[in-house]
């Protein structure tokens, strides 16, 4: 029996060494809850690809996928508005909350909302094109 014990300590203090890890590690993972998912709507503009929003650490983020896609175009801005994507238009799309400039017109994106928007207020996700008064496109959050 004297030969297993520095076996079963090492095993011991291995299995401590990997269970502290994996404790540790888990802390540092940012904690997500979906608040809402879905795919856009173009009005003058073809938009591609699905967005989601998240609550994370605090913080509401929106997520745009890996598969965006819109045209490319001058002065792109995100906002939410109070409307309906439905009842949207170019000329009534900057009455709502300014979030952004949009990243790029492609691929995977986030914008944290600053902490004095409630999401919740507001009824769609909207893509301008501030310069001409276009609306790229949209979605109902």
């Amino acid at each position: 029996m004297t030969n297993l014990q520095p076996v079963t300590r090492l095993r011991n203090a291995l299995m401590f060494a990997v269970l502290a890890f994996f404790s540790v590690g888990a802390a540092n993972f940012a904690h997500a809850d979906i608040a809402g998912q879905g795919s856009w709507v173009g009005k003058q503009k073809s938009i591609e690809g699905a967005w989601q929003i998240e609550n994370r650490n605090g913080q509401t983020v929106i997520r745009f996928s890996d598969g965006f896609q819109t045209n490319r175009g001058p002065d792109l801005k995100l906002f939410l508005s109070k409307r309906d994507i439905s009842n949207v238009n170019g000329n009534n799309a900057a009455d709502g909350v300014f979030l952004s400039r949009l990243k790029n017109n492609q691929g995977y994106q986030e914008y944290v909302l600053p902490d004095s928007i409630n999401i919740n207020d507001y009824a769609s996700l909207l893509i301008h094109c501030e310069r001409f008064s276009v609306l790229w496109g949209g979605t109902n959050i």
